[in-house]
């Protein structure tokens, strides 16, 4: 796990490769050798999907960060040979030859070789007794590998959130304005910071759940229910809020003001 934190953001700038490799230390053994997780299970515990998880991992075994292990590790555990997750050893010292895995001839997923007298499996020397090292390590150790992830899985969290905030979409029953965004609004529209009640965000919310066709980015709904909480203040003051051009939704019906 030390290793793999300990990676350059330039030789791994990926966050989502990063994350994957991370996920695939915490089950290595102690020399980075035997493990196996599925990439359902990957996908579990990084929140990406399968097919991005299967993606990063052949990234990280053409840059050089993980190679194919011993397989019977796998064939010991699983039956079913058509289950069985790749086996996949971390190349601790990046660039040098992975460890002997099989012998010349054996088959190239099991790394069993056939015999007269059955299967015979060939144990890669040095390899750790258990896949999942969560048996084997001290709990200290798993708190300390958790911290880490928890970690990684917020920063990932947070470059998601940047890429999501330039998103446009149409309006819908969960969202929930952008704090930061919705304040600095309400700064600019010279609204107090309280002026975003719960019923005014309904209302908001119920006037464009009926118009789908209207899409935005997350600032750009901010924005929105910023001017929407302006004409209600002062609508409810008694007089005609001038008319925002940048808005296409008519909402005088809602107010009471003829357009």
């Amino acid at each position: 796990m030390s290793w793999a934190m300990k990676i350059p953001t330039d030789s791994l700038p990926n966050p989502a490769a990063r994350h994957v490799l991370l996920c695939m230390a915490n089950y290595a053994g102690p020399e980075g050798r035997g493990a196996f997780p599925s990439a359902l299970t990957i996908s579990s515990q990084t929140g990406l999907s399968e097919r991005t998880v299967r993606l990063k991992l052949d990234e990280l075994e053409q840059a050089g960060f993980i190679a194919e292990g011993n397989q019977a590790i796998a064939a010991a555990y699983i039956d079913r040979r058509d289950r069985r997750p790749v086996v996949y050893d971390l190349q601790l010292k990046r660039g040098a030859n992975a460890a002997p895995r099989k012998e010349r001839g054996a088959d190239n997923r099991t790394g069993c070789s056939s015999q007269q007298n059955g299967v015979q499996e060939n144990a890669e020397r040095g390899a750790a007794a258990a896949p999942n090292t969560s048996l084997n390590h001290q709990l200290t150790e798993q708190l300390q590998q958790r911290e880490i992830l928890d970690a990684v899985v917020e920063q990932d969290l947070e470059v998601l959130q940047a890429t999501d905030d330039r998103q446009r979409f149409a309006m819908f029953a969960s969202w929930e304005p952008s704090a930061k965004a919705l304040s600095a609004q309400l700064q600019i529209a010279a609204l107090p910071a309280d002026a975003a009640t719960t019923k005014l965000i309904a209302s908001f919310k119920g006037f464009y759940l009926a118009r789908p066709s209207t899409v935005d980015s997350n600032g750009g709904w901010a924005y929105r229910l910023a001017s929407w909480i302006k004409r209600d203040r002062t609508t409810s003051a008694g007089t005609t809020a001038p008319v925002d051009s940048t808005d296409d939704e008519d909402t005088s019906w809602m107010e009471g003001v003829n357009s």
